[in-house]
């Protein structure tokens, strides 16, 4: 056995001495970025706090994405994003933000989904999905379900707090987006991790950020309300599946113990996702830059 000196320090491995020096390399900007990478953000309600730390965390170390991709509640995130608005603006906005704004809770009495909306408007306005992409070259698009055909729409024209507003329309809590013929619900209904839109887009690499890793399926509960929100979480687990597999570089921020549909303990999720996002960002590199 081996033991260590004094002065001594565990030996560092070949592939730390690796990272370290294209790290390096990296923040001095010697590195060319190679290819399209592409943000994919996944639904999970309030949770998406943690989306913003993520961003945050990105923004600090110079990290920047070609596509942007979101369900739910990755949708509103991820639009704020393209468009250009800082992870601290998100922040205080969430600080400030009032729970009835966006629901009354009242499963028997569906909200409108325009609410969701006004998270966006209240940033771009009316703006449009092109308007979004042409404000930082940035493409951006988000997943919704059709409840007449049962297929994934995925939306990238348009007004853009209309589409947002669709991507997170749980269904029950609010109300289906009617856009012509589509009757939009909840992206996550059908696909929570939208990794293969990214693809679709023209993606190469994709991170993607999961605020949901640690899923919980089941309840002993027999209210509508809980039994509700179980069925809701086991569509979300099994619809996250494939895109997890399909993403190159997975952020994973545990917020099992926070409600979905709560505002309580936005911070801490913040701060967890951005030490999550943190942590990968010699992973995202690598895949990014030559």
């Amino acid at each position: 056995m081996k033991f260590l000196g004094k002065n001594s320090s565990p030996e560092i491995s070949a592939e730390q001495k690796r990272r370290e020096k294209r790290m390096a390399r990296f923040y001095a900007g010697k590195l060319k970025k190679s290819g399209v990478t592409a943000l994919c953000l996944g639904g999970g309600g309030t949770r998406g706090f943690a989306h913003i730390g993520a961003i945050k965390a990105f923004e600090e170390n110079g990290i920047d994405f070609d596509i942007i991709v979101g369900t739910s509640a990755g949708s509103i995130i991820g639009c704020l994003y393209a468009y250009g608005i800082s992870a601290q603006r998100m922040l205080e906005y969430g600080a400030a933000l009032n729970e009835k704004d966006i629901h009354n809770g009242n499963f028997l009495v569906p909200n409108d989904a325009g609410k969701i909306g006004r998270i966006v408007s209240d940033f771009i306005g009316d703006a449009t999905i092109e308007q979004v992409k042409a404000a930082r070259g940035k493409k951006f698009a988000c997943v919704a379900v059709d409840l007449v055909t049962t297929k994934q729409i995925v939306l990238s024209s348009g007004r853009a707090a209309t589409a947002v507003s669709a991507s997170s329309c749980v269904p029950l809590l609010y109300k289906p987006v009617v856009l012509g013929e589509l009757h939009l619900v909840d992206g996550g209904v059908l696909n929570n991790i939208p990794s293969d839109v990214c693809r679709l887009l023209g993606a190469d690499k994709v991170v993607t950020i999961d605020v949901n890793p640690t899923r919980s399926s089941g309840t002993d509960k027999t209210n509508f309300i809980s039994v509700f929100k179980a069925v809701f979480a086991m569509m979300g687990a099994n619809s996250s599946i494939n895109g997890i597999i399909d993403s190159d570089v997975l952020v994973s921020t545990d917020t099992s113990e926070f409600s979905s549909g709560k505002k309580e303990g936005f911070a801490e999720m913040y701060r967890r996702g951005y030490l999550s996002a943190k942590e990968k960002i010699p992973d995202i590199v690598d895949i990014m830059y030559k």
